[in-house]
């Protein structure tokens, strides 16, 4: 695939960077790692419940971060650990590859960037385990709430309600965190960098609570929202990176257009992908542990076409992970950390095979 030829020529590239601008009797093998791959950390997993006092909300919250180099090789934790209690064995049939071990010590290199994560309506805070232990990997903390009255296992709350309520909610866990990190004796002392701004990722519903959350949060400074659009204030200012399935028949034709009028409407930095013969549950893990299927045909299996009613196979959506992982480590480390070399990845289409891409930087 072209993700695997541009990540041999962008690994190359980021090495031949790390070795040069050093003295010239010493070297460093300090590389740039390549947004593709895997980021050069073990990665942990932990999870807090938090109380919003002003919303009234329950904040049930993982959290995946660099961890220390002694979790290398650990055991990952089980899908069935991130149940509810009772519920273990929906996890049965789940092929989700998983690589964080949890609770073990944070990476002494903290303190992180934040990122928030925010899962779509009905789905759960752990629905992009392959994104979330991605971006730790690459040296990101990420924060991923349960939406209480969305999510799964608790549903029944009302959509314009939530609306509001949503980006409430990660609001309330960036203060949160902020204050967490300047807490002495605090279990998240020290883990969160303040200075280099917040970034924002979610899928459907969560992606439009990613554009909310930076349409209201000044210290969001990019943002790649999955599978719809959202509000685009006079102050948004963040980096934007949106992504869409062609055949999403959740969002429907209507709903892409509006992904699309979100990317016009965004001032830029603006990059938008447009994956080909993939559906709405793609760019998560429900068809990984049967959430979704071909009763609904959107994202697993096989699917019916909008254009003409044609039956066809929809893309892998571990192929689809890859491209959301590589554009999430280059999206968020050129416009979080600074990283100018990622640009060049920012710039490419990850896999033309099965996507359309515009890049506006």
């Amino acid at each position: 695939m072209m993700i695997a030829k541009l990540f041999g020529r962008v690994a190359v590239f980021l090495l031949f960077v790390g070795l040069v601008g050093c003295s010239d009797d010493t070297a460093t093998t300090q590389a740039i790692p390549s947004p593709l791959g895997v980021g050069p950390y073990a990665v942990g997993v932990t999870r807090i419940e938090l109380f919003d006092a002003a919303q009234g909300r329950t904040q049930l919250t993982e959290i995946w971060y660099p961890a220390a180099e002694s979790a290398r090789g650990l055991p990952a934790d089980p899908a069935e650990n991130y149940l509810p209690d009772g519920l273990e064995s929906l996890a049965e049939n789940a092929t989700i590859p998983l690589v964080a071990v949890r609770d073990v010590p944070i990476s002494g290199d903290a303190p992180f960037p934040l990122i928030g994560f925010s899962h779509g309506s009905g789905g759960v805070r752990y629905q992009n385990t392959f994104q979330c232990e991605h971006l730790a990997s690459h040296g990101y903390i990420v924060i991923a709430p349960d939406h209480e009255g969305n999510t799964f296992f608790d549903s029944g709350g009302v959509t314009q309600e939530l609306s509001v309520a949503r980006p409430l909610d990660m609001i309330f866990l960036f203060d949160e965190f902020s204050d967490f990190t300047q807490e002495a004796g605090n279990q998240f002392e020290g883990w969160i960098d303040l200075d280099s701004g917040f970034g924002m990722t979610g899928h459907s519903f969560g992606a439009f609570t990613s554009m909310a959350v930076a349409s209201q949060d000044s210290r969001v400074v990019a943002a790649l929202p999955m599978a719809l659009g959202g509000p685009v204030s006079d102050t948004y200012d963040a980096a934007t990176l949106l992504m869409l399935a062609t055949e999403d028949k959740t969002i429907g034709l209507a709903g892409n257009d509006g992904v699309r009028n979100t990317f016009d409407d965004a001032p830029g930095p603006r990059f938008i992908a447009e994956i080909v013969d993939a559906g709405h549950y793609s760019f998560s893990f429900s068809c990984q542990v049967g959430l979704a299927g071909p009763w609904d045909g959107d994202g697993c299996m096989d699917g019916v076409r909008f254009e003409d009613g044609s039956a066809f196979t929809f893309v892998d959506d571990m192929r689809i992970w890859d491209v959301v992982n590589g554009y999430s480590a280059a999206l968020f480390g050129r416009y979080i950390k600074g990283i100018q070399q990622y640009d060049e990845v920012l710039a490419s289409n990850l896999d033309p095979g099965i996507m359309d891409y515009i890049a506006e930087p």
